[in-house]
């Protein structure tokens, strides 16, 4: 019995299957995977709406300005000295000196908060083709992102200013651009994709359970899947399931 069970998966994967054998199975399984994309979905749903903190992001940028003077010429090499600066800058701008200066000064950060979490919610960025540095800090509380957001830019081109510290090459070089707002609107989660992705994992967790379920099904199905598995000719058969069969009877 072993021998022809696993002799009938080895024909059946070696024939493959029909796109209207895989139809009828996902026909025949509708509840099943309807169930099961329904159940998931609503996981997804709780997760999002219920159990995960939606949180939002203040938006503050900065200026690489350097001044033309004996040593800069012109507004070219200027530009150019600015530019070179911006990564030292992004680096300087999330730095422990500054972040922990940050931690200090607002009330509402909790006493365990870590450098690390803080760093983690900041995200410093510029692009290539100006001397602009764009910051984004994310918070549960709208309020608090914006205070961390003005507090880091403050913070920052008070402490490249201080000229006992010696950070030469950093002073009067950094400008404020744009002061952060009070966000209106969580920046996460992303509720309509949270709710798309429940959709389409949920429909191929179903698919999934339904293509294991018949894989492990080693029953003929019909007489002509035995006939061509079994290379014979059946002559008779009796309709209907044992499910069937036994409320006739």
């Amino acid at each position: 019995m072993d021998e022809r069970t696993a002799k009938t998966n080895e024909e059946f994967v070696e024939e493959g299957i029909s796109l209207q054998e895989i139809m009828q199975i996902i026909w025949n399984n509708f509840l099943l995977i309807f169930l099961i994309t329904f159940w998931v979905t609503v996981i997804g749903v709780i997760y999002t709406f219920v159990i995960v903190e939606p949180k939002y992001t203040a938006e503050t940028s900065l200026m690489v300005q350097v001044d033309v003077t004996e040593t800069v010429t012109s507004e070219n090499a200027a530009i150019s000295v600015a530019q070179n600066l911006i990564s030292t800058y992004e680096e300087f701008v999330v730095s422990d000196l500054i972040l922990e200066s940050i931690v200090d000064d607002i009330d509402e950060l909790p006493d365990d908060y870590s450098l690390n979490r803080l760093k983690n919610n900041i995200t410093v960025s510029s692009t290539s083709s100006v001397v602009i540095i764009y910051i984004e800090v994310e918070n549960e509380d709208p309020v608090v992102a914006r205070k961390i957001a003005d507090e880091l830019v403050e913070n920052s081109i008070e402490i490249a200013n201080d000229e006992e510290k010696g950070y030469v090459l950093l002073q009067d070089k950094l400008k404020l651009l744009d002061a952060a707002k009070v966000p209106e609107n969580p920046s996460s989660p992303n509720k309509v994709l949270n709710v798309a992705i429940s959709v389409i994992l949920g429909g191929m967790i179903a698919l999934g359970v339904v293509f294991l379920k018949e894989f492990l099904n080693n029953k003929f199905k019909s007489r002509t899947e035995m006939e061509r598995v079994l290379d014979i000719n059946v002559i008779a058969a009796v309709p209907g399931t044992i499910k069937e069969r036994k409320v006739v009877n």
